[in-house]
């Protein structure tokens, strides 16, 4: 090999000698007539002559080929790859690193490039996180490309994650004696080093991995130039694109599947095989990432008594999670300290403290909360990026994204700091909390609006107000505990009344209104009012309505006068109140109060929510046209409040109006819509609730098959909720999909689930609205003795409730098995009753079915002429009566058109 380096550079040497001694001789020669005359100018020309001629006879001489030595054969390759484990999973990856590698083309051998920036080479960066396979992924393309690069594959490990990174100067020797250059012929400075190494590549076909790399000014001087060279690197860093030809290849987490392969791969077949859902449940604690899965594999392999189930166990409590992925020589911790150690201290101090919230979507907001400015705050986000600590996300909103045992490992490195730091810090970070949530809720209770000027807080994002808060529910949480310990007692209840303002955004937990909204030391009657509220309006959705009244009763103000604003949002809250517990008639009474003094202090947020909930109460008194009035000036708040989740919630709520008014045309697109909206805001509950409504509309648009279809996926999304509530009542709306299709069988059966579930939940309501469809189903089967007494039921119960609506249905239904007994005065009664209902509103379709039914009764009774009368009458006046000539009107009542 020293023969071939050395007769490669011979003619260079010379050929440079050469026309050095003419290139000199031209240049001296000037210099020298300018400065000297005559002789003397012709003596000192000559003897620089003499002077550059022997360095060139010097240079021709030292580089003469040597005799060839049996350790440096000419055209020897070496193929010095080491072993690696089998790359699993994430195919694409490892497929587009191949077909980078290979098609290399001939070597030119022609003149050099001097910046390696123009180097010919493919130069390829392979980078990721630790743990991620950088270095498997590259040896195994390595590997498989060798017959791409007959005069060899070389491998250099960098360091470029441990104390001591190799120098460039020290790589540029390991490569080129490995290349065959004889180690007192390596020149001691850096550049000549790297020249000598492109020279020597130039005219080879040749693989260079360089494993760990730190830096590109670690790398730069190693790239080769030639054409037929490829040089693989991989680094936790992206490196500077300016100083390679290709994007960097990103190595990226497997997805669950993938995750699940790299597990078995290690752990075998047979255990994982024996109980995948817990396997599965293992990848996702191991956060997919596969060092840890390879750790976590090889344990299981190398402990049979170690089940999966005890592994799962044993990697469930997150403080000791990192204490558990140990294996023989592979530690993940110990494969992060070698990155976390190099960052600046600063840094190091920030991402431990946004590590130490609860989990979610970073932003440039809470680097610069956690940092205090904005200088810190952008540096430690360039840094953490740079060494992939942490991932900046193009989609779902932007930000950035931290590996779940990333995270672990800061927080429980941000532990490690002086206790006064990190109260320092952690005050700091809940008052920008405090800020931010106060600032928003301002866009809801104008009162709060000059609490924080907006240039305190930045754009937050620029997300809407309901938004941010969803996003920050935990950590507004983590807020009001933490600043609770800090002492910070004012703030903590500044933060329970901005949320207090978006309870119908965001889900607590169970039993959570007493610690978040109590208000130590707190005696402010605004913070008081709003704190009330919100226990109120959690015991309201923990289905506690009587807790709910007794806390917004006139004694409960703490011996303050409420203000004539507070009192109008209390009675919304007291309206909702009677609506849980099935009493419409206050529930419109305190709601109809409540729109109407919002309007007069011009709370617009406030109106646009009573009116959403009074358009929901008329439709149940009876008045769709009202709601519909009620439900669309709300939708047009809301849009002028730019606020995509009550615009979903208003669509919705205004669909199922317009399905009471079976305009069910108009209703599906508006329900289509909210259902993308609520996707787009990942509301699984509003998504579910509003398939359920199009469930129902497709019903009444004959779409039966369709109808069934959102009602299973709805209760896909309410069954894990444990919502048995909403199981119900999807339960209860297949009733009348099956019998529509002719499956009577199968709806009695599903008309008996019904009724369980909600005899277990104890909803009075809505188990006579099912008794009420059971009625109906006997009708249908011809057995009108056994519908009377669930229908009865139903009456007497929707009349207790005030559902005027749902108790004229009632007492049709029951009309009609009345009048198929023979019972004509009370089937008279019952019609009478429903007409009364359906012409008080615009319920011309109902009308028209319970009109159907009375004229059967008339001409069974003999009263043909008072039936052509009232069928004449009616066809005059009502289209839907037409449409349904011929039809037994109970039949169409749950049923489509």
């Amino acid at each position: 090999m020293t023969e071939r380096a050395s007769s490669v550079r011979a003619p260079l040497w010379a050929a440079g000698a050469v026309g050095g001694s003419v290139a000199a001789l031209s240049m001296t020669g000037d210099i020298i007539f300018d400065l000297f005359d005559g002789l003397t100018a012709v003596a000192v020309c000559g003897g620089a002559a003499v002077v550059v001629g022997s360095l060139a006879w010097y240079h021709t001489m030292r580089t003469q080929p040597e005799p060839a030595t049996p350790t440096a054969a000419s055209g020897t390759a070496r193929y010095e790859l080491p072993r690696t484990d089998a790359w699993v999973g994430r195919p694409l990856l490892l497929d587009g690193l191949l077909a980078l590698l290979q098609d290399v083309p001939a070597p030119t051998g022609g003149t050099l490039a001097v910046d390696p920036v123009n180097t010919q080479s493919k130069i390829i960066v392979v980078h990721g996180a630790p743990g991620t396979g950088k270095t498997t992924l590259a040896l195994n393309a390595a590997h498989r490309v060798r017959e791409q690069y007959p005069d060899g594959q070389l491998y250099l490990e960098l360091r470029g994650d441990g104390d001591e990174p190799r120098s460039s100067a020290e790589a540029l020797e390991q490569l080129l004696h490995r290349l065959g250059v004889a180690r007192e012929e390596i020149p001691a400075a850096v550049a000549d080093r790297a020249a000598l190494l492109r020279s020597v590549t130039n005219d080879r076909r040749l693989l260079i991995v360089l494993d760990n790399a730190y830096s590109t000014e670690q790398v730069r001087p190693l790239l080769p130039v030639g054409a037929g060279c490829a040089m693989l690197i991989t680094s936790r860093k992206a490196l500077l694109a300016t100083d390679i030809t290709r994007p960097p290849v990103q190595v990226v987490l497997p997805d669950e599947n993938e995750a699940l392969d790299v597990l078995t791969h290690y752990a075998g077949q047979e255990r994982i095989a024996a109980d995948p859902a817990v396997a599965l449940q293992i990848t996702r604690f191991c956060g997919r990432l596969p060092l840890a899965l390879r750790i976590v594999g090889s344990k299981l392999r190398q402990r049979p008594d170690l089940s999966l189930v005890r592994m799962q166990a044993r990697l469930e409590d997150e403080r000791s999670r990192l204490r558990e992925l140990v294996h023989d020589d592979k530690s993940l911790e110990a494969c992060l300290s070698f990155t976390y150690r190099e960052l600046d201290d600063s840094t190091r101090a920030i991402f431990g403290l946004l590590a130490l919230l609860p989990v979610g979507r970073l932003t440039d907001w809470h680097f610069m909360s956690a940092a205090g400015s904005r200088t810190p705050a952008v540096a430690a986000c360039d840094e953490l990026i740079e060494v992939s600590l942490m991932e900046a996300q193009e989609e779902d909103g932007g930000g950035y994204h931290v590996h779940d045992l990333i995270r672990v490992y800061a927080a429980e490195r941000y532990e490690q700091l002086p206790s006064d730091e990190r109260r320092r810090s952690e005050a700091r970070l809940v008052k920008a909390l405090r800020d931010a949530v106060v600032h928003l809720a301002g866009r809801r209770a104008p009162e709060l609006a000059a609490e924080v000027p907006g240039e305190r807080v930045g754009d937050l994002d620029g997300l809407p107000a309901a938004d941010w808060v969803t996003g920050e529910r935990e950590r507004l949480l983590w807020a009001i505990g933490r600043g609770r310990s800090l002492g910070m007692d004012t703030e903590v209840a500044e933060i329970g009344e901005a949320l207090s303002y978006f309870l119908d955004d965001i889900t607590l937990p169970v039993g959570a209104a007493d610690w978040l909204f109590s208000a130590p030391a707190e005696n402010r009657p605004r913070v008081l009012a709003g704190l009330r509220r919100a226990r109120a309006a959690a015991a309201l959705a923990e289905g506690a309505p009587e807790r709910t009244l007794a806390l917004l009763t006139d004694g409960a103000h703490g011996g303050c006068a409420p203000t004539p604003v507070d009192r109008a949002r209390d009675e919304m809250l007291v309206a909702r109140a009677h609506a849980v517990r099935s009493d419409y008639r206050a529930a419109l009474q305190h709601m109809t109060y409540a729109t109407d003094a919002l309007r007069a202090a011009a709370d617009s947020w406030h109106v646009l929510n009573s009116l959403e909930k009074l358009g929901e109460f008329q439709r149940w008194r009876g008045r769709p046209e009202l709601a519909e009035q009620s439900q669309r000036e709300a939708l047009g708040l809301a849009e002028e409040a730019g606020d995509l989740r009550a615009q979903a919630r208003l669509r919705r709520t205004l669909a199922e109006t317009l399905g009471y008014l079976r305009r069910a045309d108009e209703a599906a697109p508006l329900l289509e819509s909210a259902i993308r909206d609520f996707r787009v805001l990942n509301d699984r509950r509003g998504e579910g609730s509003c398939l359920y409504a199009l469930g129902k509309i497709y019903r009444l648009l004959g779409r039966r098959d369709d109808a069934l279809d959102c009602y299973g996926r709805a209760e896909e999304i309410f069954g894990p909720m444990g919502e048995q509530l909403w199981v119900g009542r999807i339960t209860n709306a297949r009733i009348r999909v099956l019998a529509g299709m002719g499956r009577l069988d199968d709806a009695v059966v599903t008309a008996g689930a019904a009724l369980g579930i909600f005899e277990r939940v104890a909803h009075e309501l809505w188990y006579a609205h099912t008794q009420r469809d059971v009625g109906w189903l006997h009708i249908k089967r011809g057995r009108p003795e056994e519908a009377v007494a669930p229908l009865t039921h139903a009456v007497e119960a929707t009349a207790r409730a005030g559902d005027e609506y749902a108790g004229a249905m009632a007492r049709h239904l029951r009309g009609v098995a009345y009048r198929d007994l023979g019972r004509h005065a009370e089937a008279n009664a019952d019609f009478d009753a429903a007409l009364e209902l359906y012409r008080s509103g615009d319920y011309a379709w109902n009308e028209a079915a319970v009109v159907h039914d009375v004229l059967i009764a008339l001409r069974s009774e003999g009263r043909a002429e008072e039936a052509e009368r009232l069928e004449a009458a009616t066809a005059a006046v009502n289209p839907a009566f037409v449409r349904m000539q011929g039809r037994n009107g109970a039949e169409a009542v749950p049923d489509e058109e």
